[in-house]
């Protein structure tokens, strides 16, 4: 199940990015509409829903959302957030069926850890990071990881991040409280582990 989350929030990212011509009404009113259920996020239903599986949708009579609409509409959010005005497509998977060849993409919080390396912003960013995993509620969760979107875009606009996955993690952290346990300790192996001395130092002899 996670991993058709991740299926299909990619299909929906490749129609948003229209192959170098991107929907920007949609991305627009993605950017502007914090939750799925809001009046502006009415013009992204169609393109959302029209790949989904009809399992995936809402058939609650008070019209509550699935795990599977917030979590696929949250990723798409920041998506839209990290593309705009951005030519080339900002998502890729983090993962390569050849293992010949790297990931073109890395998953969110890798690509976050790549930021810890500058001294002067590394406090800040941690502490807001610290904040975010120990969180357990979605909407807390969502709002960080948005705000850590925008921050990332304005340090590296053109990383490539694995928003499908990140689509994938939020619908598990939402099953469960121990399941979100889960999904927070991955994303702290993400974001905290750095390659060893021993190996950076042999790539620079290489």
């Amino acid at each position: 199940m996670a991993n058709e989350i991740a299926t299909t929030t990619a299909r929906i990212i490749n129609k948003l990015y229209g192959n170098g011509e991107p929907d920007k009404a949609v991305l627009a009113s993605l950017r502007a509409a914090d939750t799925i259920d809001s009046r502006r996020a009415q013009t992204v239903w169609p393109v959302m829903f029209s790949e989904m599986s009809e399992k995936d949708i809402s058939n609650d009579p008070t019209g509550r959302p699935t795990y599977a609409e917030t979590a696929i509409y949250a990723a798409l959010r920041c998506y839209a957030i990290h593309q705009q005005a951005v030519e080339e497509s900002v998502y890729a998977q983090s993962f390569s069926k050849d293992k010949t060849k790297n990931p073109e993409g890395v998953t969110f919080f890798n690509a976050l850890a790549g930021l810890r390396t500058n001294d002067e912003t590394r406090v800040a960013l941690d502490r807001r990071v610290q904040a975010l995993l120990a969180s357990r509620n979605l909407a807390n969760t969502v709002k960080s990881i948005t705000q850590l979107t925008r921050i990332l875009k304005s340090s590296n606009r053109e990383l490539k991040v694995d928003y499908a996955r990140l689509a994938q993690d939020l619908f598990l952290f939402e099953t469960s409280f121990e399941m979100a346990n889960r999904i927070c300790l991955k994303w702290g192996q993400q974001y905290y582990w750095q390659p060893s001395k021993e190996a950076s130092n042999s790539e620079d002899k290489n």
